[in-house]
Order: C-alpha cells, then sequence, then structure tokens
C-alpha cells in the first residue's frame, strides 16, 4: 500500500493548529520534515502522531517547548533500548542456531 502524504494545510487542518505553530515546532523541536521539489513540507502520517503527541503534551499537560524536548529524548531513548534488547534476543537465537548447525 502507498503511504499518504499531506501538505502544511491539510496538517493545519487535521491538529486544528495554525501553520506557523507547526513550523515552529518543527524548527524548536528539531523534526526532520520531508519537502516535495518545490521545497513545499509534505508530512506522514508518522509525522502526524508525533505532532499530535506533542500538542497533547503542551496544551493537555502544560509542558513548554523545553519540557516536550526532555520527554521526546527520555521516549527516543526508551525505544532505543527496547530496540537493543530486541536485537540482543536475535543474536542469541543466531548463536543457538548456529551451535545446533555444527
Amino acid at each position: 500500500m502507498k503511504e499518504k502524504f499531506y501538505y502544511i494545510s491539510e496538517v493545519s487542518k487535521i491538529l486544528e493548529l495554525p501553520s506557523h505553530i507547526l513550523r515552529y515546532w518543527e524548527k524548536e523541536l528539531n523534526f526532520k520534515i520531508m519537502r516535495d521539489q518545490k521545497g513545499n513540507r509534505i508530512y506522514t502520517q508518522n509525522d502526524i502522531e508525533i505532532l499530535k503527541n506533542v500538542k497533547k503534551m503542551i496544551y493537555s499537560e502544560g509542558l513548554r517547548i523545553k519540557g516536550v524536548k526532555r520527554k521526546l529524548r527520555e521516549k527516543k531513548l526508551e525505544s532505543n533500548k527496547e530496540y537493543v534488547k530486541l536485537l540482543k534476543k536475535i543474536l542469541k537465537k543466531i548463536k543457538e542456531i548456529k551451535k545446533c548447525l555444527q
């Protein structure tokens, strides 16, 4: 299935936020948003989910940009740790299989 992309005006409507807020968050939170050939921002569904989460942190939880940065960093570290755990499990299984084949 082909992934759908959204322009900033569409994302602005989806999130019910002005586009200048999205551009500000992109700059302040160092988001890497793809661009089309004309330089227009194009968002993926994953980008929109992240922005929904940021909106929740700011508008519902009362965090400022600095707090959002910290939370996003923590989530990234947590996700990296889970990834490393998974890789270690896979490596262990490979070693078991290798042992059986010898």
